[in-house]
């Protein structure tokens, strides 16, 4: 997520490290918080957090499931409103990541108790 007014004296290279310090100190308030609002839209599927080091991004987002497109967007738009008011700037925007992963297999619950 970055923030969207270059402008904003946030967006110096110190304004981020403060942003993400702040991200990472009540990054379990963070995620309970974004749950909370997920479960009251009925959307079910995790969301993970990984607060970045540089670059121009706060966080970086992702689920190890395949929700829709509307899903999606909609668990996007509230991390991105949470994030927005405990680090207390005007509007974070998402963009898209090339993603893969290795060694993804499926798992089923018998898998799982067998061993």
């Amino acid at each position: 997520m970055n923030t969207n007014e270059p402008q904003d004296d946030l967006s110096t290279d110190a304004g981020l490290d403060v942003q993400r310090d702040i991200i990472r100190q009540s990054l379990d308030a963070i995620i309970n918080e974004i749950g909370m609002a997920m479960r009251d839209v009925s959307l079910t599927f995790p969301v993970y957090i990984t607060v970045r080091n540089s670059g121009d991004a706060l966080v970086t987002i992702a689920t190890s499931h395949d929700p829709s497109d509307e899903q999606w967007q909609h668990a996007t738009e509230i991390v991105c409103r949470t994030i927005e008011e405990r680090i207390g700037c005007r509007r974070l925007q998402g963009r898209e990541l090339a993603c893969a992963i290795a060694n993804e297999g499926t798992i089923n619950a018998a898998d799982v108790t067998a061993a």
